[in-house]
Protein backbone atom coordinates (compact mmCIF):
# COMPACT_ATOMS: atom_id res chain seq x y z
CA UNK A 1 0.00 0.00 0.00
CA UNK A 2 2.96 2.42 0.86
CA UNK A 3 4.38 1.84 -2.54
CA UNK A 4 0.83 2.29 -4.37
CA UNK A 5 0.92 5.29 -2.19
CA UNK A 6 4.16 6.89 -3.37
CA UNK A 7 3.76 5.99 -7.14
CA UNK A 8 0.36 7.83 -6.73
CA UNK A 9 2.08 11.13 -5.52
CA UNK A 10 4.67 10.79 -8.27
CA UNK A 11 1.69 11.07 -10.48
CA UNK A 12 0.17 13.74 -8.54
CA UNK A 13 1.95 16.21 -10.13
CA UNK A 14 1.13 15.06 -13.80
CA UNK A 15 -2.55 15.06 -13.02
CA UNK A 16 -2.44 18.42 -11.94
CA UNK A 17 -0.53 19.68 -15.42
CA UNK A 18 -3.25 18.05 -16.96
CA UNK A 19 -6.07 19.63 -15.16
CA UNK A 20 -4.51 22.87 -15.88
CA UNK A 21 -4.10 22.22 -19.84
CA UNK A 22 -7.50 21.02 -19.81
CA UNK A 23 -8.48 24.33 -18.55
CA UNK A 24 -6.31 26.28 -21.10
CA UNK A 25 -8.28 24.17 -23.85
CA UNK A 26 -11.17 25.20 -22.45
CA UNK A 27 -10.48 28.56 -22.10
CA UNK A 28 -8.77 28.29 -25.86
CA UNK A 29 -12.35 27.21 -27.03
CA UNK A 30 -14.27 30.20 -26.00
CA UNK A 31 -11.65 32.81 -27.63
CA UNK A 32 -12.09 30.93 -30.74
CA UNK A 33 -15.51 30.56 -30.81
CA UNK A 34 -16.13 34.50 -30.36
CA UNK A 35 -12.64 35.36 -32.54
CA UNK A 36 -11.80 32.66 -34.82
CA UNK A 37 -14.25 30.21 -36.09
CA UNK A 38 -16.24 31.85 -38.51
CA UNK A 39 -13.16 33.50 -40.28
CA UNK A 40 -10.88 30.48 -39.90
CA UNK A 41 -14.06 28.11 -41.33
CA UNK A 42 -14.40 30.40 -44.27
CA UNK A 43 -10.76 31.11 -45.44
CA UNK A 44 -10.03 27.35 -45.23
CA UNK A 45 -13.21 27.16 -47.57
CA UNK A 46 -11.79 29.82 -49.71
CA UNK A 47 -8.34 28.16 -50.08
CA UNK A 48 -10.10 24.58 -51.11
CA UNK A 49 -8.16 23.07 -48.51
CA UNK A 50 -11.43 21.40 -47.32
CA UNK A 51 -11.05 19.32 -50.56
CA UNK A 52 -7.77 17.17 -49.76
CA UNK A 53 -8.71 14.03 -50.38
CA UNK A 54 -5.57 11.98 -48.81
CA UNK A 55 -6.96 14.04 -44.92
CA UNK A 56 -9.92 12.50 -45.28
CA UNK A 57 -8.74 9.16 -45.03
CA UNK A 58 -6.27 10.76 -41.93
CA UNK A 59 -9.43 11.94 -40.45
CA UNK A 60 -11.13 8.50 -40.81
CA UNK A 61 -8.64 6.35 -39.92
CA UNK A 62 -6.71 7.83 -36.96
CA UNK A 63 -8.62 7.08 -34.22
CA UNK A 64 -8.79 3.94 -34.80
CA UNK A 65 -4.61 3.96 -34.43
CA UNK A 66 -4.81 5.96 -32.00
CA UNK A 67 -6.84 3.62 -29.69
CA UNK A 68 -4.85 0.52 -31.31
CA UNK A 69 -1.52 2.20 -29.54
CA UNK A 70 -3.19 3.07 -26.44
CA UNK A 71 -4.68 -0.60 -26.05
CA UNK A 72 -0.88 -2.40 -27.28
CA UNK A 73 1.16 -0.10 -24.74
CA UNK A 74 -1.51 -0.70 -21.74
CA UNK A 75 -1.06 -4.39 -22.44
CA UNK A 76 2.46 -3.90 -22.76
CA UNK A 77 2.34 -2.01 -18.85
CA UNK A 78 1.17 -5.27 -17.33
CA UNK A 79 2.04 -7.58 -18.93
CA UNK A 80 3.00 -9.53 -16.16
CA UNK A 81 0.00 -8.51 -14.47
CA UNK A 82 -2.92 -10.90 -16.01
CA UNK A 83 -5.43 -9.33 -13.86
CA UNK A 84 -4.56 -5.95 -14.12
CA UNK A 85 -4.27 -6.02 -17.86
CA UNK A 86 -7.82 -7.66 -18.13
CA UNK A 87 -9.91 -5.34 -16.09
CA UNK A 88 -7.52 -2.37 -17.47
CA UNK A 89 -8.80 -2.77 -20.93
CA UNK A 90 -12.55 -3.33 -19.88
CA UNK A 91 -12.15 -0.01 -17.54
CA UNK A 92 -10.46 2.25 -20.62
CA UNK A 93 -13.24 0.63 -22.83
CA UNK A 94 -15.79 1.71 -20.15
CA UNK A 95 -14.68 4.80 -19.52
CA UNK A 96 -14.12 5.61 -23.17
CA UNK A 97 -18.02 5.03 -23.75
CA UNK A 98 -19.12 7.05 -20.75
CA UNK A 99 -17.18 10.18 -21.88
CA UNK A 100 -18.56 9.81 -25.19
CA UNK A 101 -21.79 9.84 -23.58
CA UNK A 102 -21.15 13.16 -21.68
CA UNK A 103 -19.86 14.52 -25.09
CA UNK A 104 -23.29 13.77 -26.78
CA UNK A 105 -25.15 15.68 -24.66
CA UNK A 106 -22.81 18.39 -24.31
CA UNK A 107 -23.89 18.66 -28.39
CA UNK A 108 -27.78 18.13 -28.03
CA UNK A 109 -27.23 21.01 -25.37
CA UNK A 110 -25.29 23.50 -27.40
CA UNK A 111 -26.56 22.59 -30.98
CA UNK A 112 -24.03 24.18 -32.71
CA UNK A 113 -23.73 24.83 -36.50
CA UNK A 114 -20.99 23.10 -38.57
CA UNK A 115 -18.56 24.87 -40.56
CA UNK A 116 -19.68 22.66 -43.48
CA UNK A 117 -22.92 20.36 -44.65
CA UNK A 118 -21.33 17.10 -44.25
CA UNK A 119 -23.83 14.22 -43.58
CA UNK A 120 -27.65 14.28 -43.27
CA UNK A 121 -28.28 17.74 -44.23
CA UNK A 122 -26.79 19.45 -40.93
CA UNK A 123 -26.75 23.04 -40.84
CA UNK A 124 -24.01 24.98 -41.55
CA UNK A 125 -21.88 28.05 -41.96
CA UNK A 126 -20.52 27.44 -45.35
CA UNK A 127 -23.90 25.94 -46.73
CA UNK A 128 -26.64 27.24 -45.07
CA UNK A 129 -24.40 30.83 -43.80
CA UNK A 130 -25.51 30.10 -40.01
CA UNK A 131 -23.44 30.27 -37.42
CA UNK A 132 -23.91 30.21 -33.31
CA UNK A 133 -25.55 28.08 -31.12
CA UNK A 134 -29.12 26.30 -31.23
CA UNK A 135 -29.59 25.49 -27.62
CA UNK A 136 -31.05 22.19 -26.65
CA UNK A 137 -31.04 21.06 -30.18
CA UNK A 138 -28.17 19.23 -31.13
CA UNK A 139 -29.78 15.66 -32.25
CA UNK A 140 -28.66 13.43 -34.25
CA UNK A 141 -26.05 15.14 -36.39
CA UNK A 142 -27.12 18.75 -35.64
CA UNK A 143 -24.29 19.34 -32.90
CA UNK A 144 -20.76 20.19 -33.71
CA UNK A 145 -19.70 21.51 -30.57
CA UNK A 146 -17.51 19.60 -28.80
CA UNK A 147 -15.61 17.50 -31.79
CA UNK A 148 -16.57 14.03 -30.80
CA UNK A 149 -12.69 12.87 -32.59
CA UNK A 150 -10.93 15.11 -30.36
CA UNK A 151 -12.44 14.11 -26.88
CA UNK A 152 -11.77 10.50 -27.91
CA UNK A 153 -7.93 11.11 -28.99
CA UNK A 154 -7.34 12.68 -26.41
CA UNK A 155 -8.61 10.42 -23.70
CA UNK A 156 -6.63 7.73 -25.22
CA UNK A 157 -3.92 10.17 -25.71
CA UNK A 158 -4.02 11.28 -21.75
CA UNK A 159 -3.82 7.42 -20.71
CA UNK A 160 -0.84 7.42 -22.57
CA UNK A 161 0.94 10.86 -21.50
CA UNK A 162 0.56 9.34 -17.83
CA UNK A 163 1.42 5.51 -18.50
CA UNK A 164 4.77 6.54 -21.17
CA UNK A 165 5.61 10.20 -20.16
CA UNK A 166 9.17 9.55 -22.20
CA UNK A 167 7.44 9.63 -25.36
CA UNK A 168 4.80 12.75 -24.96
CA UNK A 169 5.91 14.37 -28.26
CA UNK A 170 5.39 11.66 -30.14
CA UNK A 171 2.34 11.26 -28.52
CA UNK A 172 1.54 14.89 -29.38
CA UNK A 173 2.73 14.93 -32.88
CA UNK A 174 0.25 11.59 -33.24
CA UNK A 175 -3.04 13.70 -31.48
CA UNK A 176 -2.30 16.20 -33.77
CA UNK A 177 -2.38 13.80 -37.25
CA UNK A 178 -5.62 12.80 -35.89
CA UNK A 179 -7.08 16.11 -34.53
CA UNK A 180 -6.06 18.64 -37.23
CA UNK A 181 -7.69 17.46 -40.47
CA UNK A 182 -10.55 18.09 -38.77
CA UNK A 183 -10.35 21.47 -38.50
CA UNK A 184 -8.70 21.51 -41.76
CA UNK A 185 -11.38 19.49 -43.59
CA UNK A 186 -14.25 21.87 -41.88
CA UNK A 187 -15.53 19.02 -40.04
CA UNK A 188 -15.35 20.87 -37.29
CA UNK A 189 -14.55 24.61 -35.94
CA UNK A 190 -11.11 25.15 -33.99
CA UNK A 191 -13.03 25.71 -31.14
CA UNK A 192 -15.09 22.24 -31.42
CA UNK A 193 -11.58 20.73 -31.41
CA UNK A 194 -10.13 22.54 -28.56
CA UNK A 195 -13.43 21.92 -26.19
CA UNK A 196 -13.21 18.13 -27.23
CA UNK A 197 -9.43 18.04 -25.95
CA UNK A 198 -10.20 19.64 -22.79
CA UNK A 199 -12.92 17.21 -22.56
CA UNK A 200 -11.41 13.96 -23.01
CA UNK A 201 -8.02 15.20 -21.15
CA UNK A 202 -10.52 16.35 -17.81
CA UNK A 203 -12.65 13.19 -17.56
CA UNK A 204 -9.47 10.43 -18.72
CA UNK A 205 -7.63 12.22 -16.00
CA UNK A 206 -10.75 11.55 -13.51
CA UNK A 207 -10.85 7.97 -14.43
CA UNK A 208 -7.25 7.00 -14.77
CA UNK A 209 -6.68 8.56 -10.78
CA UNK A 210 -9.75 6.50 -10.06
CA UNK A 211 -7.99 3.40 -11.44
CA UNK A 212 -4.49 4.13 -9.72
CA UNK A 213 -5.73 5.43 -6.43
CA UNK A 214 -8.31 2.83 -5.79
CA UNK A 215 -8.92 -0.05 -7.97
CA UNK A 216 -5.30 -1.09 -8.37
CA UNK A 217 -4.89 -0.83 -4.62
CA UNK A 218 -7.94 -3.15 -4.28
CA UNK A 219 -6.15 -5.41 -6.79
CA UNK A 220 -2.86 -5.61 -5.18
CA UNK A 221 -4.22 -6.23 -1.87
CA UNK A 222 -6.59 -9.12 -3.12
CA UNK A 223 -3.22 -10.83 -5.79
CA UNK A 224 -1.35 -10.51 -2.25
CA UNK A 225 -3.72 -12.58 -0.11
CA UNK A 226 -4.31 -15.15 -3.27
CA UNK A 227 -1.08 -15.78 -3.17
CA UNK A 228 -0.82 -16.15 0.66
Amino acid sequence: PHDKHRCFMKHATKYSKLFQLSFIFTITAIISIAFIDKPLAIYIHIVQLDNIKQLRLLSEYMPIIIMAICLLSIINYYRNKKLNLALSLIYIYAGLHSVLTIKTGFKILFGRYWPKTWINHNLSLIDNNVFGFNWLHGFGNQGSFPSGHSTYIAYCITWLFIYYPKQRYLWISIATLGIAPQVILDYHFFGDCMMGIALGIFFATLIIIIWQKYIELILSKYTTTAVH
